[in-house]
């Protein structure tokens, strides 16, 4: 396999290289087609390498997802095609998936320290990526933020700890955020900036004032003059605009009338036990 194992295109000239810059934030406000856009990543992902030209590749490498969805919307009808306990609609299976997503981070290190080379990573090994992806980012932290009693203050604490700690950690094992939210702002958001530095791709749907565009790309961005829909945004790569330009992007296209049967194809190769430790170069 060559460099490009873990690269998505976003368009035509431009790709996102998922293991060296893996999590991404899309914002935007609603009816932006920031689930559509993160669906169609999703896919792609889930059947890594891409092939050219398709959105789905061969799934040699295929990516494994966990998803975080307390509205209870488009995302969460995904436990319909992901295996059982991969999908939280409320604070207590949230809590469940994110430490089970963190042990599993914990066991790929432990298995690469034993097995890999040294110096071995996740990357060198050709090892699948995972990814938690949290919808309506705002809206969840919101509800753990909502700490009355002891216990929910503590279980405030373990939430954003452990998501520092995956952003933090989780880049040299494969292990991945994306996280969709309308704005990203500290207050509103529950994003740190520290959080927001660790984020490889950011995305913002549709069109949207200046002070919305600073929020996700930072006070540093030169922000195009630029008139965009539905389906279309800025963005800003690791690696590729870090200059502080932003460029406009139209979202891969999603045929609503059979979108669910490519996911459906996307996620079948969906297995923990066989591709935590999987890789195709020792």
């Amino acid at each position: 396999m060559e460099n490009s194992t873990y690269t998505i295109p976003i368009t035509r000239s431009l790709s996102w290289d998922a293991m060296g810059h893996i999590s991404a934030l899309i914002t935007g406000a609603r009816g932006t087609g920031k689930t559509f856009f993160a669906f169609s990543l999703m896919a792609s992902l889930a059947t890594l390498p891409v092939l050219s030209g398709n959105l789905l590749g061969t799934a040699a490498l295929p990516t494994q997802f966990f998803v975080i969805d307390l509205k209870n919307a488009d995302m969460a009808r995904l436990s319909a095609l992901l295996p059982k306990g991969r999908v939280a609609n409320d604070k207590k299976s949230a809590i469940q998936i994110i430490d089970q997503f963190r042990k599993l981070m914990d066991q790929r290190m432990d298995w690469i320290n034993a097995n890999g080379a040294f110096g071995a990573t996740a990357r060198t090994l050709q090892m699948p990526l995972f990814y938690l992806l949290i919808d309506e980012f705002s809206a969840t932290s919101a509800a753990f933020n909502e700490a009355i009693s002891k216990d929910d203050k503590a279980q405030k604490y373990h939430w954003f700890s452990t998501l520092h700690q995956i952003m933090m950690l989780g880049r040299q094992l494969g292990f991945g955020l994306i996280i969709i939210t309308q704005q990203a702002s500290d207050v509103n958001s529950g994003l740190s900036s520290a959080l927001k530095e660790e984020f490889g791709l950011k995305a913002h749907m549709g069109p949207a004032n200046d002070a919305s565009y600073r929020l996700t790309f930072g006070n540093e961005s030169e922000i195009p003059i630029q008139a965009l829909s539905t389906g279309e945004g800025l963005i800003w790569l690791e690696g590729t605009t870090d200059n502080g330009y932003l460029l406009p992007f139209a979202a891969p296209f999603v045929d609503t009338h059979n979108f669910w049967q490519i996911l459906k194809t996307a996620f079948q190769p969906q297995n923990v036990e066989k591709y935590l430790t999987y890789c195709l170069k020792r």
